[in-house]
């Protein structure tokens, strides 16, 4: 007679591996593959590195979150007072005249797609009229929301920009000088706003849309990609208020998990 010691053990084993295997499917071939590359080809070990990504991609949203909403209204804040004196209004985003020069050309397409989103967005509310702001007119927060992370950048100037399209650079040394200088500390160099908004936008969409995010080594050191992101989010915040810097330090989840790779 055939021993049956350990065969609960081994059904089990089985059966987790089919429910991993059946995971692996039901994500997608193409959305699984990175877990399963960084896993050495264990089904077990890729659906758990899929769970980190989707603890670390949380984790730095919280983050995020709050680091889009400062940068957009410090810019907002200094963008209204610059075209409040040059020949504007302070609502310069929900007001139907041109924009002062030169945030004109840089701005105005962006300006006329979020007034556009803004007012499907109203037209939703009117249409509910146990909604709060049922029936009132844009506001220029409506509008300012509508407006994406990544555009922001683009306000900015850069050394690269500069040899690449001096004229719109221009423009945007400009802006810069006569009013967002204002909106971060005192010498802040333009070129830097600019790569770490470009960074940290790029970064907020990859992690928005559930891609994967971690990569090799998992063990990650001081210079690993999610490492230096952190410190991308960390420093923007800073250079706009320490105060919300505080904030984000303090509710900082990114850095424990990272430091809890699931396999070995």
């Amino acid at each position: 007679m055939k021993s049956t010691l350990g065969a609960p053990a081994v059904q089990a084993s089985t059966a987790g591996q089919r429910r991993h295997r059946n995971v692996m499917v039901r994500l997608g071939g193409p959305r699984i593959e990175p877990y399963y590359q960084l896993a050495g080809g264990h089904s077990r070990n890729a659906v758990a590195l899929y769970r980190w990504n989707i603890q670390l991609s949380a984790a730095f949203m919280e983050l995020l979150a709050v680091v889009e909403i400062v940068v957009r209204n410090a810019m907002h804040e200094q963008l209204s007072t610059w075209c409040h004196t040059n020949g504007g209004t302070c609502d310069w985003l929900t007001d139907h005249s041109d924009l002062p020069d030169p945030l004109a050309p840089l701005f105005t397409a962006i300006r006329s797609g979020a007034v556009s989103y803004a007012m499907d967005a109203k037209d939703v509310r009117d249409g509910n009229p146990a909604h709060r702001r049922s029936g009132q007119p844009l506001a220029e927060g409506d509008v300012l929301s509508q407006i994406s992370f990544g555009k922001w950048h683009g306000l900015v100037p850069s050394h690269e920009a500069q040899w690449k399209d001096p004229t719109t650079n221009g423009y945007r040394r400009r802006v810069w000088n006569e009013a967002l200088c204002r909106a971060f500390a005192p010498g802040t160099d333009p070129d830097e706003v600019r790569w770490l908004l470009y960074r940290l936008s790029y970064f907020r969409n990859r992690v928005a849309h559930h891609e994967c995010i971690i990569s090799a080594p998992l063990r990650a050191g001081r210079n690993h990609p999610l490492r230096q992101r952190l410190r991308d989010t960390f420093h923007m915040a800073e250079l706009i208020d320490n105060d919300v810097h505080h904030l984000l330090t303090a509710m900082n989840q990114v850095s424990p998990i990272l430091n809890k790779c699931p396999v070995p």
